[in-house]
This record gives structure tokens, sequence and C-alpha cells, in this order.
């Protein structure tokens, strides 16, 4: 068995271990719910399915190998309070794994040694989000990277379609369709874009069209699309994770959208550097400071630290950048746990079904999200400092450096309650 073999069983064997014991209860509650409305009585039930129409068909295949087996007299069982059962839940987090798999195989593809697909698979993070979370957006980057693989390989229509599918999986997935559109434009291949933009139509329309024949296209609208790009739906505040917006909430309200201008910005500058570098590896790049845009100016879910690490894996393997590769490593730990103590969940969410501290020396404490807030911004400002500047190599001292911000926000978020003193909290 060669080491790439061992490292893929080894991948899958982790996450497979820990499906059955885990998930977020809200997010894998809903999608059993809508999973076993359809196969007891044929309700299609995306008025309730709280993502993009098109997860829930993929859900659909996988979930009907488990109704199979149930019908053949198979037992599930309950983990201590989660609201899916423990194989059903093995079978809604299976096409996450899969899209693992196969981003862990299209890394291997683009960069030449093992260890950046494996810095990869191996990521706390992605393995947290796909297999213990259960949430999906591994499969948007797996249509990402595959999208990235085909533009590599001279497939700039194909790689477009790609990211089409990917932004129908999570609105994330445009920027780079976006960004090959311009391009399109820019140069004056206007037989391209036309075709660029009759294909991602065509399938856009099909993947809204069960919300539009079923119901649910008002939710779809305002709790997707406006507020992924901040127009509507938006609150400021306690409700979100970015700094920015927990500490200057009603500045942030006065901004028609942040969200919008970022990818503005990164799309231009894509177009400005693209005549200098290499097509794929100035994708990549302006991919991934978009991906950290987004993360800085908007809410800025959890799940969507995720979206960095496959691109700055990618980027650091192409441009010699081992220690934006190493970060990557330390970035994807520390998200991870940053979201089971000073996020929302704490530590006792997705392993127990229920609100509660394991550890209450580092969780529970008052503004625990401001700190999350920081420290998130932190890790994302560091990772643009290992884009920007001129490749290094990593030290060990950033790891000391994210330590004692984390200490610092500790100090004035908690203790001297800032937020309380400007009057955001």
């Amino acid at each position: 068995m060669n080491r790439k073999t061992q490292v893929a069983l080894s991948g899958i064997a982790i996450r497979l271990a820990l499906a059955p014991f885990t998930g977020q209860p809200y997010d894998m509650g809903l999608f059993a719910f809508n999973q076993r409305l359809f196969f007891q009585d044929g309700t299609i039930g995306l008025k309730t399915f709280p993502t993009l129409p098109l997860l829930y068909f993929i859900q659909l295949p996988f979930y009907a190998i488990y109704a199979t087996m149930q019908i053949g007299g198979f037992s599930d069982y309950q983990f201590f309070y989660h609201t899916s059962l423990m194989i059903e839940g093995v079978f809604m987090k299976a096409p996450y794994i899969l899209a693992d798999f196969g981003i862990f195989t299209i890394i291997q593809n683009i960069t030449p040694r093992l260890l950046q697909s494996t810095l990869f698979f191996f990521n706390p993070l992605i393995i947290f989000e796909s297999s213990v979370w259960g949430i999906y957006d591994s499969l948007m980057l797996f249509a990402i990277v595959y999208g990235l693989f085909l533009v590599g390989r001279g497939n700039t229509k194909m790689g477009s379609l790609a990211f089409v599918v990917g932004g129908v999986l999570k609105l994330y997935g445009f920027l780079p369709y976006a960004m090959i559109g311009l391009k399109n434009l820019i140069t004056k291949r206007f037989n391209a874009l036309a075709v660029q933009i009759l294909s991602g139509a065509l399938i856009i329309l099909v993947a809204i069209s069960p919300v539009l024949l079923f119901g649910g296209f008002y939710v779809f609208l305002t709790g997707f699309v406006f507020r992924f790009v901040g127009l509507t739906g938006v609150t400021v505040g306690g409700g979100n994770y970015s700094i920015l917006y927990l500490l200057f909430p009603k500045y942030l309200a006065s901004i028609p959208s942040p969200t919008l201008l970022a990818i503005v910005l990164v799309s231009s500058l894509y177009i400005v550097t693209t005549r200098k570098t290499a097509n794929l590896t100035a994708l990549i790049k302006w991919n991934l400071v978009g991906a950290i845009l987004l993360n800085i100016f908007s809410v800025a879910e959890p799940q969507w630290l995720a979206w960095t690490i496959p691109l700055s894996v990618l980027y650091a393997s192409l441009t010699n950048r081992n220690g934006l590769q190493a970060f990557t490593y330390i970035y994807g730990t520390a998200s991870t746990f940053l979201i089971n103590t000073v996020g929302v969940q704490g530590t006792g969410y997705e392993t127990l079904g229920l609100v509660s501290h394991f550890l209450p020396f580092v969780e529970g404490y008052q503004n625990a999200l401001y700190v999350y807030g920081m420290m998130t911004f932190t890790l994302l400002v560091l990772m643009l400092v290992y884009i920007f500047h001129k490749p290094v190599k990593f030290r060990f001292e950033v790891i000391f450096l994210v330590v004692l911000v984390y200490l610092q926000a500790y100090f004035w978020f908690s203790i001297v309650n800032i937020p309380r003193i400007i009057g955001v909290a």
C-alpha cells in the first residue's frame, strides 16, 4: 500500500469514526426532518430546508440507502441528545466526506507533492465541518477546486460551469465565475462570454426551479441571496461573527453592501494582475483574498472560515510559500478551537447534542463572541500577510503571537468589557 492510499484511508477512517457520534443539532435536525419527510410521505419540504435547494437533492440518494436499510429492518440509535440518529447522520454526512476526498485527490493532481493534499485532508477545520458539524461547505469547495483544476488544464468553459455549480451550493462559488466572465469581457472574447452566461443561467434556473415549483422562493431570495451580498435580512450586533460588525454595527449598517464592494475589489484586482501572472495562480490568489475579505466584511458565519484552506494550500504550493502552507494548518486548528469554545456553540454542542461547556475556563464567559471575532480577524489578517509578503518560512513565534492575541482579547473584551463601555453590548 503506497503512501497516498494510506493517507486517503486514514483521512476517511477518521471522518467515519467521528460521524456517528457528533453533529450540530440544529442543522442536522433540519436535514434529517426534511429527508424523513420525503421518504415517509413523499413531501418535498423546501420551505423549511435551511440551504440552497441543490443540497436537498444531493442528500436524497444517500439517504435513500439508509431508508432502504430501515425498510429491511435495520434499527438505528440516538446518541445522547442528538437530533439525528447515529447511522442516519453518517449517511447525511457522506456527500461531504466524499467531497473532502475529492478535493484531496484534485490537489494531488495540481500540486507536485503529497504534503499539500495531506495538509488539507487532515486539517482539523475541514474534518470538523464535514464529519463533526455536518455542514456542506466541502461540496461547494469541491466544485471550486475542480473548476480551478479545469482552468489549469486550459478548459476555462467547463471550469466556469463548475464554479456555477459551486455557486448554487453556496453563493461564494460565483466569485471565480464572475472573474472568468470579466476576463472574457476585458479581452473581448464575446463568444466565450455568451456561452458562459447562457450555460450558467441554465444551471442556475435548473437549480432554483425546485423553490419556484414547490415554494420557498422568498426564503431563498432573502435568506441566501440578499443576505450574502448584504442588501437585506442582515442584522448587526450580537448575531454576527465579524469583529467589525460587532464593534461598529451602526457604521457597517450605513454602508450599502460591504460584501459587494469586496467582490468588486478582488475581481478588479484579478483583471489587473492576470496580465502579468499565470492565469490559474492569479485566479486562486484573488479568490483566496476574496474569501478572507468576505469573512472580515460580512456577517461571517463560522463555517466560512474553511473556504480559505484549500485555496491557501494550492496558492502556497504554486508560489513556494512554505510559511503560508504551515500557517494554514495552524489557522485551521485555531479556528476549530474558537468555533467550539468562544463561538456560540460550546464544546458539548456537537458531542452531546445540547449547549454545555466541558472547558469552562476557556468558554462560557461574557462577551466570548467578541473574543471569537477578534481572533478570527487576526488569523485572517495573518493569512493576508503570508499571501502578499514575499515567501518566508513559518516561525513558531506565530503560534505564541496568536495565543497572546487571544489573551489580550479576553482581557479587553471580557474583563475590561470594552463592548459595554462603547455601548454595543
